[in-house]
């Protein structure tokens, strides 16, 4: 019995020492997950709902017409400006032209009707003078009739010649007024006709001028639907254009972890194109004013029928550094993995949001001109016709 306690009591102690380091390993491994969560992870929030986000111009068709050839493919890069496809433009061609007659003809009939008014005013002075010479006359054979020097009969002739100008006057104001009501207090160029001539001629000219489709900002090729010989429309979009210079994250993040969210709070980023081996940083810009059901096409209705409760999800925009971005390009669409550091509370409310609309990338300066050109070409149509 004593060799068998003593071959039973070594394996016994080791037994023993195993699990008292077992014991202490899960103790250990507790009390740094422990301290890991009370430091770090009870202060951020994490959310693998989050994707890349950024500005999707669509090119739309300006005018009529039919395409003639395309210059722009699918992943292509293009410059603001650079012409994407060119389109036989007979239909806005032939409008131009015929709004650039109409407002020819417009012209040239306005000069007529201040050339109408000019007359008509030119008329009733000499109607006038005959009528004042009639009356002269009229006083002075009644003047001479005391010494029957004038038959009766013309003076009597004399009134009805005054009754006969004093109507022919009458007429002639009525036409007067007539032209003055089309033409009076106007010139050629602020005419409410020659307006609308010119009107409809930079109508015409912005049409003719955007027959062609060219790139409104920098970026990539998408979305191609443009192809020779295709038939378009104003308003079919043909192209999409995508700068990846600007990007950002939009993260749907739970509604019972917004607590302690604010705009400012800085942020981890992993993506699944990339994996857990590149890091991006940025910087938490606002929190839409709304949770994404209040935006759904058809928004819930939970006054009517059984209520189950669902957690809501409310969208945060994410910025990202333009030099990791370089480094690193990423696309619309693609997940990301996002770590909000909650620690450190700033100042913003969640009603100040830190977004500001960049200068580069949401303006275009293609359509620059246009009027200014059609407003040119109008002026020298109606010199011409002037």
């Amino acid at each position: 019995m004593t060799k068998e306690k003593s071959d039973y009591s070594p394996a016994l102690a080791r037994s023993r020492q195993n699990f008292l380091i077992f014991f202490l390993f899960l103790v250990l491994a507790l009390g740094a997950w422990g301290a890991w969560w009370f430091f770090v992870g009870s202060r951020r929030i994490s959310s693998n709902d989050a994707y890349v986000t950024g500005n999707l111009i669509p090119v739309p068709a300006q005018t009529a017409g039919t395409i003639r050839r395309v210059f722009a493919e699918n992943t292509e890069y293009v410059h603001a400006g650079q012409i994407l496809a060119t389109v036989q433009g007979d239909h806005s061609t032939l409008a131009l032209h015929r709004a650039e007659a109409v407002l020819g003809r417009t012209v040239r009939t306005l000069r007529q009707e201040f050339s109408g008014v000019r007359k008509s005013q030119q008329t009733l002075q000499a109607e006038e003078a005959q009528l004042a010479k009639l009356q002269g006359d009229l006083a002075r054979y009644q003047m001479a009739r005391k010494g029957d020097a004038v038959p009766g009969i013309q003076i009597s002739n004399t009134e009805a010649d005054i009754r006969a100008a004093e109507a022919q006057i009458g007429a002639t104001r009525a036409q007067l007024a007539a032209a003055t009501a089309l033409v009076g207090g106007t010139t050629l160029q602020n005419n409410p006709k020659v307006r609308a001539a010119v009107v409809a001629l930079e109508q015409a000219y912005v049409a003719w001028a955007r027959r062609d489709l060219r790139a409104p900002v920098s970026g990539y090729v998408a979305q191609r639907a443009a192809y020779p010989a295709l038939m378009i429309h104003p308003g079919e979009r043909l192209f999409t254009i995508v700068p990846l210079q600007d990007l950002w994250v939009v993260a749907n993040i739970k509604e019972t972890e917004m607590a302690h969210l604010y705009p400012g709070q800085a942020v981890r980023l992993t993506s699944y194109y990339y994996g857990s081996r590149v890091v991006f940083h940025g910087v938490v810009q606002g929190l839409l004013p709304g949770a994404g059901s209040a935006f759904a096409i058809l928004p819930p209705e939970n006054a009517t029928g059984n209520y189950i409760h669902i957690v809501e999800r409310v969208p945060v925009r994410i910025s990202l550094s333009a030099r990791e971005l370089a480094r690193h390009p990423l696309r619309p669409g693609l997940s990301m993995q996002v770590y909000i550091d909650t620690a450190k509370q700033h100042s913003h409310s969640v009603l100040q949001p830190l977004t500001q609309t960049p200068s580069e990338g949401y303006q275009t300066n293609l359509y620059d001109g246009e009027l200014a050109k059609a407003k040119a070409l109008a002026a020298q149509i109606i010199a011409q016709n002037s």
